[in-house]
């Protein structure tokens, strides 16, 4: 029965096309024309809307006024659209189509479907439905984002010591990888990215394997430092990631101060700088002949108890 009206319902549109036809050039037959983007990116990392939208245009060449119906084929993707939109004859209509990604969505090439398909013709349903589609390709963009926090570590040390620095590892990628981070070393005030002369990277870099989603390391760097400084050091440690540009100066987040003291020796007496030994050890030039003439009858005295030791021993 249903099948019948159909074909009841088509003569009475094509009757009804066959009696309004004119002489002016139209298009007779129901037809719908659909154009959409060709392509369109989504960036399906955190903090993003992980969206594209596509942008869509529908014409009617015909002389009667259509209902289209929109059909979208998206895949993995989920995707938003109208349902459907009517046209005047020889009128024309724009649409978005919006298409989005789960988190961390590997990247690949999607392609989807708009479909425009004419249902019904001057308000009567149309049985032939005739259509017209467009394909369109999704691209998910790579990604692999990562970043350093430094933990503890920092301070006061000696020429000589070594320092440890630990740091947290983070990354958030939609594909597996490897990263490599590095310690760096600034000198205060000096405005220079090479690494400070003496200064050793005994530790190595850090090599992080990344996976897909979150990623989280612990690196632990050490670094020696040089025992023959004449002036101490002061300086900070940053860590960076391995072929990113150096920094030349100290950031104001995410460092560690430290400072390596010119190394001493005995009763505090430091190698090299510009103080005299004398100075070190905080002696007056008054006190120096004092001390001088202390030193002298403390030598005299064991220099005779040795003669004379030596001597009484000959006798025997």
């Amino acid at each position: 029965m249903s099948k019948a009206v159909s074909i009841v319902c088509t003569m009475l549109i094509l009757a009804t096309m066959v009696y309004s036809v004119t002489p002016v050039s139209a298009q007779l037959l129901p037809e719908v024309i659909i154009t959409c983007d060709d392509e369109g990116e989504i960036y399906s990392g955190p903090n993003s809307p992980r969206t594209v939208v596509i942008n869509c245009d529908l014409e009617n060449p015909s002389m009667h006024s259509e209902k289209i119906t929109i059909q979208i084929q998206s895949g993995s993707l989920s995707s938003a659209g109208p349902e459907s939109i009517t046209i005047a004859g020889g009128g024309s209509s724009n649409f978005q189509v919006v298409f989005r990604s789960d988190e961390a969505e590997e990247p690949a090439e999607m392609e989807v479907n708009v479909t425009a398909t004419v249902e019904q013709v001057n308000g009567v349903p149309y049985p032939l439905g005739t259509s017209d589609s467009e394909e369109i390709i999704i691209t998910i963009t790579e990604y692999m984002n990562c970043g350093a926090e430094i933990g503890q570590g920092g301070g006061t040390f000696d020429g000589g010591d070594e320092i440890s620095i630990s740091a947290a590892i983070n990354c958030n990628s939609n594909m597996e990888g490897d990263v490599s981070y590095q310690i760096h070393l600034i000198k205060e005030n000096m405005g220079s990215s090479s690494w400070p002369s003496g200064f050793e990277n005994i530790g190595g870099n850090c090599e992080v394997e990344v996976k897909v989603g979150e990623t989280g390391e612990n690196c632990n760097f050490i670094v020696g430092t040089p025992s023959n400084l004449d002036t101490d050091w002061d300086g900070c440690i940053v860590i960076i990631e391995v072929g990113e540009i150096r920094p030349n100066s100290c950031p104001n987040s995410n460092t560690v101060d430290i400072k390596i003291k010119k190394k001493s020796i005995g009763l505090g007496i430091e190698l090299g700088g510009n103080d005299s030994i004398i100075e070190q050890l905080g002696l007056t030039e008054e006190q120096i002949p004092v001390i001088g003439g202390i030193l002298g009858i403390f030598l005299v005295t064991i220099v005779g108890f040795i003669y004379y030791r030596r001597k009484g021993r000959g006798y025997e």
